[in-house]
């Protein structure tokens, strides 16, 4: 469309040019009208990617997992998607005011807390940046400053008068032999590993709690473990599809069996309950493991 130009002098010999008005109107109103589109899209775009809840939801696959030291504490778990990994910790479920961050973005995290104290209760949450996954609570092994005693504030007991009786001759008891793992034959964790090819995670995972040195002696210390429980008679139990779950409640080992006695996994929970939260019944190990 040809603009209609009007040219009108002014003052000082200028020369001032008009274009006709209405042809350039329909032009700047259609303009308009895809700026506010643009900016509705990108303002979906940007609640979509800030993960507002019912949008991207992040969920936890396995754990979380604490394994406490008197000081520190390694907390890992893994989520279905990728993301940032962050844990919240305190005193107190309303008090969890320390966090640390996870070192990268991924699926598989683990997180440090530092400058714990020893036999104290934390709670603790973990998750994103932006959204809470699972809330719980462990104690960090040791006795806490409050029950620490000085020698100088025990009380000074005098040794008690003995004196001597006749006492029928009792025959002690036989002790039962104490157990040796050095005569055990263990087999190859092919054999004694369920799925072999977890084998690898779980070391990675869980190795450090026994100090083992390889998959293999990690797989061999699990193997044996079942052997000790059943020689000292540690808590056992089975559950209906036959999976066997042993604990140790003076080292905190745990182990879980299948139904053929191979190893599903070895590791020390963080917390002191969490066998008797396991499905099952008890069982004797002496009528189980050959």
């Amino acid at each position: 469309m040809t603009e209609e130009l009007a040219s009108v002098e002014g003052a000082g010999g200028a020369q001032v040019t008009s274009a006709t008005p209405g042809h350039d109107r329909p032009r700047d109103s259609a303009k308009v009208g895809d700026v506010n589109c643009l900016r509705v899209l990108l303002t979906v775009m940007a609640i979509w990617c800030l993960g507002l809840p019912g949008v991207s939801a992040v969920e936890i696959s396995r754990g979380p997992l604490v394994q406490p030291t008197p000081t520190n504490a390694v907390i890992q778990w893994t989520t279905d998607t990728s993301a940032g990994g962050r844990v919240y910790f305190g005193l107190s479920v309303k008090q969890m005011d320390r966090r640390a961050n996870a070192d990268a973005v991924g699926t598989e995290h683990s997180v440090v807390l530092t400058g714990l104290k020893p036999g104290t209760t934390y709670w603790y949450t973990v998750g994103t940046a932006r959204l809470a996954l699972a809330t719980n609570s462990f104690t960090a092994p040791g006795l806490s400053e409050a029950r620490t005693e000085s020698p100088a504030a025990r009380p000074v007991v005098s040794a008690p008068v003995v004196r001597p009786e006749v006492t029928k001759s009792v025959v002690p008891p036989v002790a039962k032999a104490a157990f040796d793992p050095s005569k055990l034959q263990v087999p190859p964790a092919r054999q004694t590993w369920g799925a072999p090819r977890s084998l690898a995670d779980h070391f990675e995972r869980h190795g450090a709690d026994f100090a083992a040195r390889t998959a293999d002696d990690y797989a061999a210390q699990a193997w044996i473990f079942l052997r000790r429980a059943k020689a000292e008679g540690l808590p056992a139990k089975r559950d209906e599809e036959g999976v066997l779950r042993v604990y140790d409640p003076k080292t905190r080992a745990f182990a879980s069996y299948n139904r053929d006695l191979t190893t599903k996994t070895y590791f020390k929970p963080g917390r002191r309950d969490y066998f008797d939260d396991q499905p099952g019944q008890p069982v004797d190990l002496n009528k189980l493991v050959p």
